[in-house]
């Protein structure tokens, strides 16, 4: 009696955990976080291989390299390490995921604890300075020098209004066009040693060209959501042929960055040279497109 009290004491003392741990707690839009799943039961106690991958499956994750095993004469772990990037501003509460296993008193349960992660500018209120007196008009009236204000308040604002219109019809960039980045983010997928690592980079990439090409949040956007996107586009801005390789091309991406094995980078490269083919050719017809206006243009103002 003595004995079993002691087994039923120890199984009643075992627990199985679930720990979760993000870094850094704080990050800007874009930005990566470590995040580390680490599970742990008794050593003895049956379970099936706990995996948090299902638990991730709607974040953006980078790299998701194997688990590490650990087992001592009284325990077994599991540590898992992904790096998940951050895809909309505030309070980010991180997936909880959860296993079960089966000890001699029955089969336990346990779950991550909650962590959140703030993503881009924090929710507290702006400390704004203190207003500044109102201007007073001197008691001269200067009736004759107020009309060069005037005029050089009208041009200021006719010379806004014609940056804006620049800007929104695409004519004016600020840094790095769309096709350069994508360009620089191919070549470092291309340079990544882990395949399911370049093939989200490669992802990423692809995602953000298209964002930045019709406007629209590319990187935070699931290829579901993106299918959606596209088909309210396609009103000239993208071909139905642009759409359909595009959301093969992040399909198969989708399909290898998740696959139980790891993702060979033969069948990466491959997808490299298919991205590279699809936005230099959607990148050819818009600079056709804009050269065709170009030159209407030129012929009207002839």
């Amino acid at each position: 009696m003595l004995l079993l009290a002691c087994i039923v004491l120890a199984a009643g003392e075992a627990q199985p955990r679930v720990e979760l741990s993000a870094t850094p707690a704080q990050v800007a839009v874009g930005e990566t976080v470590q995040v580390v799943v680490t599970y742990s039961w008794p050593r003895g106690w049956t379970t099936a291989e706990p995996d948090p991958a299902a638990a991730f499956r709607d974040c953006f994750v980078t790299a998701a390299p194997p688990a590490e095993r650990l087992a001592t004469g009284e325990q077994e772990r599991r540590v898992h390490r992904y790096t998940v990037a951050a895809t909309r501003s505030g309070a980010w509460s991180l997936p909880r995921p959860s296993f079960s296993v089966r000890g001699p008193a029955g089969t336990m349960s346990a779950e991550a604890p909650e962590v959140i992660v703030q993503v881009g500018a924090e929710s507290a209120p702006p400390q704004l300075p203190a207003a500044r007196p109102m201007l007073i008009r001197p008691p001269e009236a200067l009736p004759v020098q107020r009309w060069p204000w005037l005029a050089g308040a009208g041009a200021l604002l006719i010379a806004g209004l014609g940056l804006w219109w620049f800007r929104r019809r695409g004519r004016v960039s600020t840094g790095p066009s769309a096709w350069q980045v994508f360009n620089d983010e191919l070549a470092a997928a291309r340079t990544a040693t882990d395949g399911k690592d370049a093939g989200a980079r490669l992802s990423l990439a692809v995602r953000r060209y298209a964002g930045r090409t019709w406007g629209f949040d590319g990187p935070g956007a699931t290829t579901r959501e993106l299918g959606g996107t596209l088909a309210r586009l396609r009103s000239g801005s993208i071909t139905d042929d642009e759409a359909r390789d595009l959301l093969r091309l992040l399909g198969r991406l989708d399909d290898l960055r998740w696959s139980a094995g790891d993702a060979p980078a033969e069948a990466m490269s491959d997808l490299a040279t298919l991205a590279h083919s699809w936005t230099a050719g959607v990148q050819g017809r818009l600079d056709a497109e804009a050269a065709a206006r170009a030159a209407a243009g030129g012929k009207a103002a002839r």
